[in-house]
């Protein structure tokens, strides 16, 4: 039997639950809010301090007392996580409330607080952080992703709901999606530049925390500082209150740039070649200007005179590291389609058989380009040869974030960067002018700056170079091509098809994609690629072989058609090779 009793004041009504029985209530009357003491027996099994501490058993890194406080910060929230997961009805806060004669009971779900880790560039955040992702067990619905790429989905998602006509709150909508696809929400570099983001930031996030959401975040700022100096900053306040209330803030003040550490094992020194424009001390030319000298010398005296012309010494290293990525092949223009965005970005230099792109500085930093691009070129060239980068001030301060934004969109997706530049790359933001504006960028460039040195580390390169394979047309094909005259092995004939069908046409519809096609099949059947001409070309494009990826795999599997090709490759070989 339950009797009603009222207690405080008349009005409003307020109300208790009494049990007459003398046996304690139900378990799902109890109010249990989630307590930062409780172990789980499940977290007692992994978690990110184990595997940290494994990680310096094997000397695979170095023990740091700072990191090993923001472990520990970690290693409490995977136990929570643990427990939450194991048991979400126990942390439930359940209330009663009187309606019409009736009792309704309510449930909030209370997950625990998530961790926002902050400091300075190179301090491990990104790896502390993905230490915990990847002991997250496969179970837990988790994502880890860009906040940059995060902000482009939002808006691309709310971009969809309108144009498909949907009315109410497409925020919310979103927001849900958002929840059902992962409650564990991993953020890398939470950065806030875009008024856009602003001004949604609140709301979203309000709405995956109030669903059950668990979020992690890596900074190089404290919450106070993020969009610091952002067009109506006062409407984005309310959001920081939210992620200090939401969040355990913990801040890395660790001396130690981890990526400079790493560069300093071992240093790859044909990724940057500086001009001597201004005349002024630079460092020591590395391994691929020494491997040059020679030749610069011979060719010095009869194209630039006797003058100590470092710029074009520089210039020529660039373009012969440019001739060794592409392995000779002839850069053509193309357009890159940007996913979910409805336009494409324009590629004015692409080697299509080693997906090699080379821009200028102008033609990716002082265009209207964002993250979305900037990602969207990342994801499809694992190569990019950016030419006269100069030095930069706040006068520049559209360019110079371009350039920041650029860097951190390469450096997610691991691509190599080789530059041309006007200066060192400590030296390429000149603070000094106008400084008392420009605190967010000269922060950011100190980021920029250390993964800059990371990305020349050998490091950087050889996990780089690993993952090559899969992004060379002829490896790719030679693999293919392993199953014999009527088979396919490896790659199948619509990978292989994909490859060459960079701007996603469907077809080969220029000659530049046969050609890369057939530059690589000379490349494994005849090991050279200077034997495909455009006659060749001209009369092999209308063919089933450029159609689609069946027409491929007809073309190479029936009535020998490989036979066929390597025997027109070989003529072309034997009257000389191709245009």
């Amino acid at each position: 039997m339950v009797l009603l009793r009222r207690v405080g004041p008349p009005a409003p009504l307020q109300w208790r639950i009494l049990f007459a029985s003398s046996r304690p209530p139900p378990k799902a009357f109890k109010t249990r809010l989630f307590s930062s003491s409780i172990a789980s027996p499940l977290s007692t099994q992994g978690g990110p301090m184990l595997a940290y501490h494994k990680l310096v058993g094997e000397k695979r890194i170095e023990r740091n007392e700072k990191q090993l406080q923001a472990v520990a910060q970690l290693q409490q929230l995977y136990n929570q996580v643990c427990e939450f997961h194991a048991r979400p009805d126990d942390y439930r806060r359940t209330t009663y409330r009187f309606v019409d004669f009736a009792i309704k009971k309510e449930e909030t779900i209370t997950p625990p607080k998530g961790l926002y880790l902050y400091g300075g560039v190179g301090t491990g955040k990104t790896f502390l952080m993905d230490l915990f992702y990847a002991q997250a067990p496969s179970t837990w619905k988790k994502r880890r992703v860009h906040f940059n790429q995060f902000m482009l989905e939002v808006h691309e998602r709310l971009h969809k709901l309108r144009q498909a006509g949907h009315r109410g709150d497409l925020l919310a909508e979103v927001t849900e999606g958002l929840y059902q696809q992962a409650w564990l929400l991993c953020f890398d570099e939470f950065q806030v530049t875009d008024v856009a983001d602003a001004m949604v930031l609140k709301r979203l996030f309000s709405g995956l925390l109030e669903k059950g959401s668990v979020i992690i975040s890596t900074s190089n700022r404290p919450p106070q500082d993020l969009y610091l100096n952002g067009l109506q900053r006062d409407l984005f306040l309310p959001f920081i209150d939210l992620l200090k209330e939401r969040h355990h803030v913990h801040n890395i003040d660790s001396p130690t740039d981890y990526r400079l550490v790493h560069r300093a094992y071992g240093l790859a020194t044909d990724t940057l070649f500086v001009h001597n424009r201004q005349k002024k001390k630079q460092a020591q030319p590395g391994e691929a200007l020494a491997t040059v000298a020679s030749k610069l010398k011979d060719i010095r005296k009869n194209h630039y005179g006797d003058e100590d012309d470092e710029e074009d010494e520089a210039r020529y290293a660039f373009n012969e590291a440019l001739r060794n990525a592409t392995k000779g092949q002839a850069l053509v223009p193309m357009v890159i389609p940007v996913p979910q965005q409805g336009r494409r970005v324009y590629a004015p230099k692409v080697s299509l058989s080693t997906r090699t792109a080379m821009f200028t500085f102008h033609e990716l930093c002082e265009l209207p380009l964002g993250a979305a691009d900037y990602i969207a070129l990342s994801h499809t060239f694992p190569n990019i040869f950016l030419a006269e980068v100069p030095v930069m001030t706040l006068n520049d301060v559209n360019k110079l974030r371009r350039f920041i934004t650029l860097v951190d969109c390469l450096y997610e997706a691991r691509t190599q960067l080789v530059m041309l530049t006007d200066a060192p790359i400590t030296e390429l933001f000149d603070a000094a002018a106008n400084s008392e504006n420009g605190q967010d960028e000269v922060f950011a460039f100190g980021r920029t700056v250390s993964r800059l040195m990371e990305m020349q580390g050998a490091d950087y390169r050889e996990n780089h170079r690993a993952s090559l394979t899969t992004h060379d047309g002829a490896a790719l094909l030679g693999r293919a091509l392993e199953g014999g005259q009527r088979g396919w092995a490896g790659a199948g004939p619509q990978q292989v098809f994909d490859f060459y069908d960079i701007d996603h046409k469907n077809r080969w519809e220029t000659p530049m994609k046969l050609r890369a096609f057939l530059e690589d099949f000379s490349e494994v059947v005849l090991k050279r690629r200077d034997v495909v001409s455009d006659e060749l070309v001209k009369q092999l494009l209308p063919t089933q072989l450029a159609s689609s990826a069946k027409g491929l795999e007809a073309f190479m599997t029936e009535e020998e058609g490989r036979v066929v090709l390597e025997r027109a490759l070989r003529e072309e070989s034997l009257r000389g090779g191709g245009n």
